[in-house]
């Protein structure tokens, strides 16, 4: 009789114990923002809170992090980890890490060259523009300096604020100059940047540590229906330290064939999982 009621609680205990662990390692399903929209209440005196949320990362002159990717582009699920290291204005470094063996991928860019090195099919990519070529990777169609600036919570490279408005939720809405806008809150008594949408693109900014986010969601669709939803987690960070401009160069030896941008699209990815949607 004690058996019988000890094997039930110790199964139910072991499954509330699994929830609250993969809730613990992976986080909590967590809907997408929903961007406050209407007019508003205009400001005028906006400046000092626009520089105090956006100052974090605009001192961000290099950053060396780990990305834990995770979402869909398309059809396809996205899963991986990605060592990365970036400088101002345009230098890039993503290297795709792999269970064992050589990386799944090594994708290096600096002003007008980007490469894409296939190490495990000995293939590299280099008739791309780097927007393509992390567009494919990603689902997000981005320049190094964008991508910088979306993953630090700048937006854009050099934001610069020329109208803004408070919303309901106490959000800031900050028109920028060229395009695009950033939603500042307050966190700990502190303006953060909470958000943005520029160019198709709806950026979600969480986890803040010093002003700067750890959490990084990214949505866009586009007219034919296709949609991205990716989300990074960055860890390990290092922050203005100095990159060798090495890390910004590919090498490849000879044995290197070369592949088309076509070619690359037309297989699966290198963060794609191996199961689709569509399945």
């Amino acid at each position: 009789m004690l058996v019988s009621l000890i094997l039930p609680i110790r199964s139910r205990v072991s499954k509330i114990f699994c929830f609250f662990l993969v809730v613990t390692l992976f986080g909590c399903v967590r809907s997408p923002v929903v961007l406050p929209r209407g007019a508003g209440v205009p400001l005028t005196d906006f400046q000092d809170v626009f520089t105090t949320a956006t100052g974090p990362c605009r001192q961000v002159r290099t950053m060396e992090l780990m990305l834990a990717i995770s979402g869909r582009a398309g059809n396809a699920k996205l899963r991986g980890r990605v060592r990365g290291a970036l400088a101002r204005p345009s230098s890039l470094r993503l290297e795709g890490l792999a269970p064992f063996g050589a990386p799944a991928f090594i994708f290096v860019a600096r002003p007008d060259v980007a490469v894409l090195l296939l190490p495990r099919e000995r293939r590299v990519v280099s008739d791309a523009t780097a927007d393509d070529l992390l567009g494919t990777l990603a689902g997000v169609p981005l320049g190094p300096a964008d991508f910088h600036a979306v993953l630090t919570g700048c937006l854009t490279p050099d934001p610069q604020a020329h109208e803004a408005r408070k919303y309901g939720n106490g959000w800031i809405g900050v028109d920028l100059d060229g395009g695009g806008t950033l939603y500042i809150g307050i966190l700990n008594g502190v303006p953060v940047v909470k958000a943005g949408e520029r160019d198709g693109l709806v950026v979600e900014y969480l986890d803040h540590a010093r002003g700067l986010p750890r959490r990084v969601r990214v949505r866009s669709s586009d007219n034919r229906g296709s949609s991205t939803d990716v989300i990074a987690v960055l860890s390990q960070v290092s922050i203005n330290t100095q990159l060798h401009t090495e890390v910004f160069v590919a090498h490849l030896s000879g044995d290197y064939a070369p592949m088309t941008l076509h070619e690359f699209r037309g297989g699966p990815g290198p963060l794609e999982e191996s199961e689709r949607l569509d399945r």
